[in-house]
C-alpha cells in the first residue's frame, strides 16, 4: 500500500501549476480517506490551541477569531494521550526532508528566480489552525521570510466550500479575483511566496462552524515561527 508520504509527494508531482497570480496548485483526495477521517477525529480540543494576535483575527468587540497549535514534540506531549502517537507520526511526515524537497522542487522556477542557484537553509513548520465566526484575512503576499506553504483543508463535509482561500491578481492600484480554492474535504493548495502571491480569506459569517486547516510553511531557517512553548 502506498505510504502517506509517498501519496503526498505523488499528489504534488502530478498537480498542475496555475501561474496566476503566482505559481500555485490545488489538489483533491490528498490523504487516504481512512486517514482523513482519523485526522478529523484526532483534531485537538479548543483549549489545546492558542489565540493569535493579528488585527484581522480580532473583531471590533475584542473577540479573537483564530487559534493555532504548532505541532512539535513539546506541544504534542500536552495533547490527550490517545492522540499523541497519531500526531507525532503525522508531524514527522510533515517535517520530513522528502516532503520539503517535493514542495521546493514543485516551485523550483519561482524559487530560482527569487534566490538564484543557491537556496537558503529551510525549515518546515506544521501548524493546525482553527478559525471561528468573524475570522477574515485581507489580501497579502505573506512575510518575506516564508518560502512556500502547503495548506490542507479539514472540513467534515461540503457545507463550508465557500470558505476557501482566494488568490488575487494586482492590476495597477487595484486587484482582480483570480481564483478561489474551494474548501472541500481532504483537499489542499500550495504556493510559492513571491511579491505577487496575493491571497485572502473572506470574513466568516456569524453562523459559521469552526474552520480547520493544517498548514506546512517552509521558512528561511532562523526566521521560522516559534510559539511561546518549548520548540523542538
Amino acid at each position: 500500500m502506498q505510504s502517506t508520504l509517498e501519496r503526498l509527494i505523488d499528489k504534488l508531482h502530478c498537480a498542475l501549476i496555475d501561474p496566476f497570480p503566482s505559481d500555485n496548485i490545488f489538489m483533491e483526495d490528498v490523504f487516504d480517506p481512512t486517514l482523513y477521517e482519523e485526522i478529523l477525529a484526532a483534531l485537538p480540543a479548543d483549549e489545546d490551541y492558542d489565540f493569535i494576535e493579528h488585527p484581522d483575527a480580532i473583531l471590533p468587540s475584542g473577540i479573537k477569531t483564530r487559534k493555532l497549535l504548532d505541532l512539535t514534540d513539546a506541544t504534542i506531549s500536552c495533547l490527550e494521550p490517545e492522540v499523541r502517537d497519531f500526531w507525532r507520526k503525522l508531524k514527522d511526515i510533515c517535517v520530513s526532508d522528502a516532503l520539503q524537497k517535493a514542495i521546493v522542487q514543485k516551485f523550483q522556477a519561482k524559487l530560482k528566480g527569487r534566490f538564484g542557484e543557491k537556496h537558503p537553509e529551510m525549515v518546515t513548520v506544521p501548524i493546525l489552525y482553527r478559525d471561528f465566526a468573524g475570522y477574515r484575512i485581507g489580501m497579502h503576499t505573506d512575510a518575506p521570510y516564508k518560502i512556500a506553504t502547503l495548506q490542507f483543508y479539514l472540513p467534515k463535509d461540503d457545507s463550508q466550500i465557500h470558505l476557501g482561500t482566494s488568490f488575487h491578481q494586482k492590476e495597477g492600484d487595484s486587484f482582480r479575483l483570480a481564483k478561489i480554492n474551494q474548501f472541500y474535504p481532504n483537499s489542499a493548495y500550495a504556493f510559492a511566496r513571491t511579491e505577487t502571491s496575493w491571497h485572502s480569506v473572506e470574513q466568516m459569517s456569524p453562523h459559521e462552524q469552526t474552520r480547520n486547516t493544517l498548514a506546512l510553511t517552509i521558512y528561511e531557517k532562523g526566521h521560522e515561527y516559534k510559539s511561546g512553548k518549548a520548540y523542538k
